[in-house]
């Protein structure tokens, strides 16, 4: 590929050149911490433990800075039963980011198409597409399996098209295994700044123990939502339609606290596996607010 005059003066320069691959290195680096942090919430989300407890809350609760999630559960990924700190779409966005890093740091063969402008549009469409079709026009609701495809698709194909290149101007240029040294340093400091905070961050909230034992019930299920789960559902247009008497109550309750664990107490359904609410009328419902 032929660059602009003054693009190909600066990558003649070696530390241009290291700076740019180690950004790469970085970057998909980031994104693995992210997905392994986030896919682990749900599992840690009921530990005893101060540090893996903090490590569930710390990203149910701030996970969503990363891509200012909306974190809705019902357009969320549930893992035993507990919704993943962001949603489907993202969930899918973050792994085709990695997915498209990793590629041509592999060395991965793909066809050379897929390193065009045009299949860059390509992959951007579908998101567009079933966002605005859905968000802003309201006309169709979308599912958790179209969102994580869309967004697997847009992820790859936004990096791809700027890894491969990246990695193509570096190639024998750069040495590799130097910056990966530099990169694991950088990803060391960043897991130990994640675990202190989370350590902290274990004190801060109730864990499940500790919310079934203020309910004085014997749970046959439970689940978390954190404040900002609480705040983005009451903007859903389409939970009007949802017949979920459960919905109102943690829409209460989670206004006056940081965070909220549900507990459901006898049999329970999932209203045709449309939602993430549970009906009252199956069972006993209790809300344990953090504060």
């Amino acid at each position: 590929m032929r660059y602009p005059a003054f693009i190909a003066r600066q990558l003649e320069r070696r530390a241009v050149l290291e700076t740019l691959y180690m950004l790469l290195l970085v970057y998909v680096m980031l994104d693995a911490i992210i997905l392994a942090w986030f896919f682990l919430t749900p599992v840690l989300a009921t530990s005893d433990n101060r540090l893996l407890f903090g490590v569930s809350m710390l990203a149910y609760n701030f996970g969503y800075l990363t891509s200012n999630c909306h974190q809705m559960p019902q357009r969320t990924l549930f893992i035993g039963g507990y919704p993943m700190p962001f949603c489907a779409r993202d969930t899918g966005i973050y792994l085709g980011c990695m997915m498209g890093g990793l590629a041509p740091l592999l060395k991965v063969r793909l066809p050379k198409p897929m390193k065009s402008p045009l299949f860059l549009l390509a992959s951007l469409t579908p998101l567009a597409v079933d966002g605005v079709t859905q968000t802003i026009l309201s006309l169709r609701e979308s599912n958790n399996e179209i969102r994580m495809l869309t967004g697997i698709l847009f992820g790859f194909g936004l990096v791809y098209f700027f890894s491969s290149r990246i990695v193509e101007v570096t190639s024998g240029r750069v040495d590799s295994r130097s910056e990966a040294r530099k990169t694991a340093v950088v990803g060391a400091f960043i897991l130990a700044l994640l675990l202190a905070a989370s350590f902290m961050a274990g004190d801060d909230y109730k864990t499940l123990d500790q919310a079934v034992s203020e309910s004085g019930l014997n749970p046959s299920y439970a689940t978390y939502f954190s404040k900002r789960m609480v705040w983005t559902l009451r903007y859903d247009p389409y939970l009007t339609s949802y017949d979920d008497v459960v919905l109102d109550e943690i829409l209460d309750a989670g206004r006056r606290s940081t965070g909220l664990w549900v507990l459901y107490e006898g049999e329970y359904g999932n209203n045709g596996g449309k939602h993430v609410y549970f009906n009252k009328a199956n069972g006993n419902v209790t809300l344990v607010a953090d504060q």
